[in-house]
């Protein structure tokens, strides 16, 4: 069970084109059954959204400050949580006035430490929705706002377990991610220096196709269909030189459902980067078999399988290869005859 440890709500004034200020509040949230839920709702939220960025602090903390602000509140404990989110709200609110597509909202800041004693600082902007409810008393139907949680768009988080660690290789940082100024100016406020290495994370997302796929009980003949048309997706994006979009990928290739496949790109929190471009020699392994020892090399279509051109024997483990062309016949009958 995730806990709250502490919650504040600030507000970033900013209009479209417009210069940005804030407004502060002076004491933190006490944590009440709808503010917890609240918090708790925008931390699966973000959880659960496959288009995310994931990265490092930035070495340069005079133009990137939100790491040194996050070390003196929770490493050093030198500030408090409220001086400490007043801090980061001034850094954001200079980071959103330089983008005029920016627009402000409530900026909710949170620590949250699951039952593993691991902690995250989240951070979202949020806003109200006008809606309606039914009053249980006269059953009528009444105006009333509420938080718009089903348009989250602007949020990020850090573990700050993984990074007090300083593991060189673990990417504590995520933030969602978009299209445009509006993203960029987010991951500046969070001074994430974003990790992406195409092919590193061509690789993950080819595992974790393969692993959803076996995970759907699906025969061979489907397997390969849907692994197809990731291939094909990927393929074209890698071809135009264009970043993916993980839910596009999840449209293209499971389009009856989606989201679960949105949801195997966030499991076990795989940290798959949205918007990289696939490496075009590792996406081949969603279409192709390929193994090499110091004798031999397999490289092979999974069509191969199921068209007959090759056969599998599990029992054995034993490969055999079918319908060899005339060339590779002629090949290795003289190969044999010299034998001889």
């Amino acid at each position: 069970m995730n806990i709250v440890n502490h919650v504040i709500i600030h507000k970033l004034v900013k209009e479209k084109h417009g210069k940005s200020s804030v407004v502060e509040r002076s004491s933190p949230l006490l944590v009440t059954e709808p503010v917890k839920n609240l918090v708790l709702a925008i931390h699966d939220l973000y959880a659960g959204k496959a288009s995310k960025g994931y990265g490092r602090f930035e070495a340069d903390e005079v133009n990137y400050p939100t790491s040194a602000i996050l070390r003196n509140i929770f490493i050093e404990q030198s500030i408090s949580f409220v001086e400490g989110s007043k801090l980061l709200l001034s850094v954001l609110s200079a980071k959103a006035g330089a983008v005029p597509l920016a627009t402000g909202g409530y900026v909710l800041m949170a620590q949250v430490t699951n039952s593993a004693q691991d902690t995250w600082f989240l951070v979202a902007i949020i806003n109200n929705v006008d809606g309606s409810v039914i009053d249980d008393q006269t059953l009528e139907v009444v105006g009333a706002m509420h938080v718009d949680l089903e348009n989250l768009r602007v949020a990020g988080r850090v573990n700050l377990t993984d990074w007090e660690k300083a593991a060189k290789d673990v990417r504590y940082i995520g933030f969602l991610k978009q299209r445009g100024e509006v993203a960029d100016y987010f991951k500046l406020f969070l001074g994430c220096n974003e990790l992406v290495a195409d092919t590193e994370e061509t690789k993950k997302l080819v595992e974790v196709l393969k692993k959803f796929a076996k995970s759907q009980g699906l025969d061979h003949k489907a397997e390969e269909e849907f692994l197809k048309s990731a291939f094909i997706y990927c393929d074209e994006r890698n071809k135009k030189d264009e970043p993916l979009s993980l839910v596009a990928l999840s449209n293209a290739a499971w389009p009856n459902e989606p989201k679960k496949l949105q949801n195997a790109f966030v499991e076990d929190d795989v940290q798959i980067s949205d918007g990289f471009v696939p490496d075009g020699r590792s996406i081949k392994a969603l279409v192709r078999l390929r193994y090499k020892t110091d004798y031999w090399t397999v490289d092979i279509d999974r069509l191969a399988l199921s068209q007959g051109y090759a056969h599998y024997n599990q029992k054995k483990g034993e490969l055999t290869l079918l319908k060899l062309p005339e060339g590779l016949k002629a090949e290795l009958d003289r190969e044999i005859k010299d034998d001889d």
